[in-house]
């Protein structure tokens, strides 16, 4: 399944810029006397950090252009800091990098790589000797545009920050939520469990429960019936007690239809399908999973998804062959939801489910959460500790 979004990396960019501008309203500060002395102290201490690097050779090359770039900045945006970049300095420093990539020249391309790179290098400069004087949140995201770039031949990804929802009433999104398929779908759930079930009475709920495999090439249609399960569990609609299933704590939470507990349901919905299992990985389901959020983020935006059901996978084999039938499966799962909708050759999430489709996406983790320990980075874990682990 592929998208229509667009193919210059520039143009998305800024436009991923302007939804967090209209989202955040985020201003430039007050000029801050980014002057030519202010520069060339930074530049100063920058020389000195590369000469302790193994940058050192380079280090007069490297200085000499960032002191170039940041004078440039300098003068192209009105209150510019060279120690507090906004994302729409790297943005602005991109956009100067692909028009260098689409001159005619043997030299542009490593013009264009060396003008991000070594802005890369002096951003790391600052954060790693405390001069970075703006928000976490304005490095992360200069980093993250500047590496972007360098990685050019990366698909673009969606993040759930850069979809803009529409104006929605909470009428409108349940009246919405009641017309999926997945209120009585657990209504029927519910009432199955009333008076105990046993797991294996039901293929379904064994699946969900985790007491059988899954095999994306047995399910036919209402493929989504796990998916139903999956989430009455999740809920704690219903609970597993050993090998049967009985109502659980918030089983009652269904009758009233409150408005705030069909949009969690329907979050919750999300966020179970697209999550995996850390304690349990599977790379094939993982890659479905990491698929299927990328579907959905793109069905939120103007440049929606092709629809690609059907799809030939008759030359594909193996492991291969399991992801794409996973992530077939998926789609298709969210489609037969309401979750999903065909328009003509495209898929879109309905105006009024985006709220609480959004907040699911959000909370997914297609290879599953991590524990405390295992969002260490390894790269700050001293060897000590790396050989105990």
């Amino acid at each position: 399944m592929g998208s229509k979004r667009p193919a210059n990396r520039g143009q998305k960019r800024a436009e991923k810029t302007k939804a967090r501008q209209r989202r955040h309203q985020q201003s430039r500060p007050a000029p801050s006397g980014a002057d030519s002395e202010r520069i060339a102290d930074l530049i100063d201490g920058f020389v000195e950090w590369l000469d302790e690097s193994e940058m050192s050779e380079q280090s007069e090359a490297i200085s000499r252009l960032v002191s170039s770039t940041l004078t440039q900045l300098s003068g192209a945006r009105h209150g510019f800091s060279p120690s507090a970049w906004l994302p729409a300095d790297a943005h602005l420093l991109v956009d100067a990098a692909e028009r260098i990539l689409q001159q005619e020249s043997d030299t542009a391309e490593d013009t264009a790589v060396n003008l991000v790179l070594t802005s890369l290098q002096y951003l790391t400069f600052l954060d790693e000797t405390d001069l970075w004087d703006g928000t976490p949140e304005d490095y992360a995201h200069c980093m993250e545009d500047l590496s972007d770039f360098l990685e050019g031949d990366e698909p673009d990804m969606l993040d759930a920050d850069d979809i803009d929802l529409p104006d929605v009433s909470l009428a409108q999104e349940l009246a919405a939520i009641s017309a999926l398929p997945l209120l009585p779908a657990l209504d029927d759930i519910v009432a199955r469990v009333a008076d105990g079930l046993a797991v294996s009475d039901d293929a379904h709920l064994q699946r969900a429960a985790g007491s059988a495999p899954f095999d994306p090439t047995e399910v036919g249609a209402g493929v989504a019936t796990v998916d139903y399960w999956s989430t009455a569990i999740a809920t704690e609609l219903i609970r597993i007690d050993g090998d049967t299933a009985r109502p659980g704590d918030n089983a009652h939470s269904l009758a009233g239809r409150g408005a705030e507990t069909v949009h969690e349901l329907v979050a919750e919905h999300v966020r179970v399908q697209l999550s995996g299992d850390a304690d349990d990985p599977d790379v094939s389901r993982s890659l479905a999973n990491t698929f299927a959020v990328q579907t959905l983020l793109a069905a939120m935006t103007d440049e929606l998804p092709v629809n690609n059901e059907g799809e030939d996978y008759a030359d594909l084999e193996g492991e291969d062959l399991r992801t794409a039938q996973l992530i077939d499966h998926r789609v298709r799962s969210l489609i037969e939801q309401g979750i999903l909708v065909r328009i003509e050759e495209v898929l879109a999430v309905p105006h009024a489910l985006r709220p609480a489709v959004l907040d699911g996406v959000a909370e997914a983790q297609p290879f599953g959460a991590l524990d405390d320990d295992s969002l260490d980075d390894p790269l700050t874990r001293s060897p000590e500790d790396s050989a105990s682990s």
